[in-house]
């Protein structure tokens, strides 16, 4: 019994020990903080010295008396600073103030070896017992004045504190009235306050948690929560199969090892049943956010998971990953998804996920996607099926109302535009959604809106640089193409008259040759984006001689001026004509037949310049 008490008390210790580590991380400076720290740290020198005492015995009766006083006198003070707060009468305050303090002096002397009062055993009978059976009242009294005067919506938080402290109060207070009717502690009694007291440190953790004005950010992450929970559902579970397995033993007479055997057996199975339930893990994890946790959800978990879903994909599964980030929230295990199309507004089946059913198109007229772009809600199927009014009473598509695992029917909103609509399916032992639920699916759905936005309008602007692309393509072709049908019109218009005129032969095979030597180049360059061989130093009065000339076919006749420049660029030769062709052409097509094009080249300020002139009205 000895060894067991020393096992509480030191395991007690260690609890107050990782309070105390915790409380001190994430302290603000407040002064209810401070006082907390303080009690959890003297209940950690009580525990340890305790287990000690159990061990060794080496502790004199009026140190351990000590302890006590001390621990309570801590709790007490934590008390005082809280219920004054809320303010309570004067003769009370005052007496949880000095009560503790003359308590803890009139011991601390004994202990010390100072006598005071006299001497003799009997002292601590006549004084050390009554007085630290009156600090457990006054804690107790104290723990009633603050739960009592605090307002209601305080008393939530307050209720852990309360069953936490007024545990410890309690348990003093029976043990040390036994003391006092007895003369004598039961030792039983007092060695099994250890292992009570592992039972309330949780609860003043909890407490420190819910109370944010104490200054202490405590985070109890629900992972640990729920895996602690499963470890200890575990554990009594092996306890209880060890119980039972000892039953079997002594009370099943020949067939007992036998019996035993099979019974563990059958025990395992059933635990690992149990263990890769998805229901019963659902269950769980439903239960305690339920009644450990004021949210449901951790939102800081949620929102990491949710950018680490959504940056999972390859550009193949882009829209199933969408869906596996909603279906997550929720332990959905399938889904679909509905993109609405821009041409005529139904929505299309654009994804799957885990499921291989083909899904029809949506009618932009359907009641269903009436009634979600006009209230915005969540439909969910089963609740639709138990009480329709609560939809107005729409119709659901007979495919969506003749599935059985369809669930919920999440609208993509990005603001008020519908842009898409995602069908989850239900998962066993998933409970009705509540308002939080309900919350951060249609959060993640706003989320998901932007993503498909940004899709469409990416989409849009390639469109859009492609028919930009097409467009400058198409400029570029007419103004070879008219360039190279002004230079034939000409042929053929002087054919009739010069056809027999060898020098016009040779001038008009030389024309059609360096017209078909364009049009290939243009094939080429139009194949291969342009060859970069072609680049090279060229002189600049070849380049816009060149271009005049490929203009000269057509009215009015550009005049050059070239005044003895010597410059130089490096180019592709053939695209700089080109280009200096458009703009005459250009030039030419502002002028009347009469009118004037000038082309000049110049040098200003070491710079070469290009001079295109006209006297046309504009283009």
């Amino acid at each position: 019994m000895l060894t067991i008490g020393a096992i509480g008390y030191a395991a007690t210790g260690v609890l107050y020990l990782l309070l105390t580590v915790l409380l001190v991380t994430t302290w603000r400076g407040q002064r209810i903080g401070a006082y907390l720290i303080a009690a959890v740290i003297v209940s950690v020198l009580w525990s340890a010295l305790l287990a000690f005492q159990i061990v060794y015995g080496s502790l004199d009766g009026s140190v351990i008396a000590l302890l006590d006083a001390l621990r309570l006198s801590a709790w007490i003070a934590f008390l005082a600073v809280l219920v004054n707060r809320i303010g309570i009468n004067r003769p009370l305050l005052i007496a949880s103030v000095t009560f503790p303090i003359v308590v803890v002096a009139v011991i601390g002397f004994y202990a010390l070896g100072i006598e005071p009062f006299g001497t003799g055993s009997s002292v601590a009978n006549k004084l050390f017992l009554p007085g630290i059976l009156l600090l457990a009242l006054l804690g107790l009294v104290l723990i009633e004045q603050l739960y009592r005067n605090s307002p209601p919506e305080a008393k939530w938080s307050l209720k852990p504190l309360v069953l936490g402290l007024g545990g410890v109060f309690a348990y003093d207070l029976f043990l040390y009235s036994q003391g006092v009717l007895l003369n004598a502690l039961d030792m039983t009694t007092w060695i099994g306050r250890g292992l009570v007291s592992l039972l309330f440190v949780p609860l003043i953790a909890i407490a420190a948690r819910r109370n944010a004005d104490w200054e202490m950010r405590i985070f109890v992450s629900r992972h640990v929560v729920f895996y602690s929970t499963t470890l200890t559902a575990v554990g009594l579970y092996l306890l209880l199969m060890s119980l039972g397995g000892y039953l079997i033993v002594l009370y099943g007479g020949s067939w007992g090892g036998l019996a035993r055997i099979v019974f563990f057996v059958g025990a395992f199975v059933v635990l690992i049943t149990l263990l890769f339930s998805t229901t019963l893990r659902t269950r769980l994890r439903v239960f305690l956010n339920k009644h450990f946790f004021q949210n449901k959800y951790d939102y800081r978990e949620e929102w990491l998971r949710l950018v680490a879903t959504l940056s999972d994909f390859d550009k193949d599964m882009a829209r199933e990953v969408l869906i596996r980030a909603m279906a997550q929230i929720v332990q959905s295990p399938s889904g679909a998804m509905w993109v609405r199309n821009d041409a005529d507004s139904d929505f299309r089946p654009t994804a799957r996920f885990q499921t291989k059913d083909e899904f029809p198109e949506i009618n932009r007229d359907e009641p269903l996607v009436r009634f979600i772009e006009d209230k915005r809600w969540i439909v969910d199927i089963t609740e639709y099926q138990k009480d329709p009014k609560k939809y107005d009473g729409i119709d659901l598509p007979g495919w969506l109302a003749g599935r059985q695992a369809a669930w919920l029917v999440v609208p993509v909103l990005l603001r008020r535009e519908l842009l898409g609509l995602v069908l989850l399916d239900k998962a066993p032992g998933v409970a009705a959604l509540n308002y939080e639920d309900r919350d951060l699916l249609n959060v993640v759905g706003s989320h998901i809106a932007v993503h498909l936005a940004q899709a469409r309008t990416d989409s849009l602007l390639a469109e859009a640089q492609q028919f930009e692309a097409y467009n400058r393509l198409t400029a570029f072709l007419m103004h070879d193409l008219s360039n190279l049908v002004a230079q034939q019109s000409l042929i053929v218009e002087n054919a009739e008259k010069h056809k027999h005129n060898p020098d016009f032969i040779d001038d008009a095979i030389s024309t059609i040759a360096g017209s078909v030597a364009r049009m290939k180049r243009v094939m080429r360059q139009l194949k291969s984006g342009g060859d970069p061989s072609s680049v090279k130093w060229t002189e600049l009065r070849f380049i816009v001689s060149a271009a005049v000339d490929r203009c000269s076919a057509k009215q009015p006749r550009p005049s050059l001026a070239l005044n003895d420049i010597d410059a130089g660029v490096r180019a592709d030769a053939e695209e700089f004509v080109m280009i200096l062709a458009h703009l005459i052409n250009n030039a030419q097509d502002a002028c009347p037949g009469n009118g004037s094009v000038e082309v000049s080249l110049t040098v200003i300020d070491d710079l070469a310049r290009i001079d295109i002139a006209d006297n046309g009205a504009g283009m």
